[in-house]
């Protein structure tokens, strides 16, 4: 009898270390699981929009539309997205200025892209683009480096400059206003 309970006593432990490791296998397939979810709703489309990839349309009976059904006064005249095509984009690099106030010891480099409404628009700013770069000098270099170093401010500065090109270069002619670069120093 001691030889069967010296047995039994042998095999009681296994169970014990296999439901030890359960709660760590579970939490690794759980990680990766989330991981591999999160990636793929919020890390993909980002990565897919800086790549210059067009996110796809949304499918199901609420994305779907009959051809030509519903999509008038959707999108804005001239809007690249309406017609599937690339949006049309002027890029100023490397444009240095002193803010105001600031006595020329600070500065902000900066690179503007401007979406514009059609190719047309962007040969009109290619061919204007003195007059482009100092309407974008003249907007941003009155405002002082405490505007233009507030990170939640800079969507106000994106939509005055878009207003400014807008009254320069004909109404709707940019659409919006990116900052890739923007340092202020």
């Amino acid at each position: 009898m001691a030889d069967a309970d010296a047995s039994s006593n042998d095999q009681a432990p296994a169970p014990t270390g296999l439901k030890a490791k359960l709660p760590l296998a579970a939490a690794v397939v759980i990680g990766l699981a989330i991981g591999a979810g999160s990636g793929a709703i919020i890390v993909g489309p980002m990565a897919a929009k800086t790549l210059g990839y067009a996110t796809p349309a949304p499918t199901g009976a609420a994305g779907e539309h009959a051809e030509g059904e519903g999509d008038e006064g959707e999108h804005a005249e001239g809007d690249s997205a309406a017609s599937g095509a690339p949006p049309a984009v002027m890029t100023l690099e490397n444009l240095v200025l002193n803010p105001a106030g600031s006595g020329g010891s600070r500065f902000l480099l900066l690179t503007v892209s401007m979406e514009c409404k059609d190719a047309a628009a962007v040969t009109t700013l290619e061919s204007r683009d003195a007059e482009l770069r100092d309407v974008v000098l003249s907007s941003l270099g009155q405002k002082t480096v405490d505007e233009l170093a507030d990170i939640a401010g800079r969507d106000v500065i994106k939509e005055q400059l878009t207003t400014a090109l807008n009254e320069r270069f004909g109404a709707k002619t940019v659409v919006r206003v990116y900052f890739p670069q923007y340092v202020v120093q």
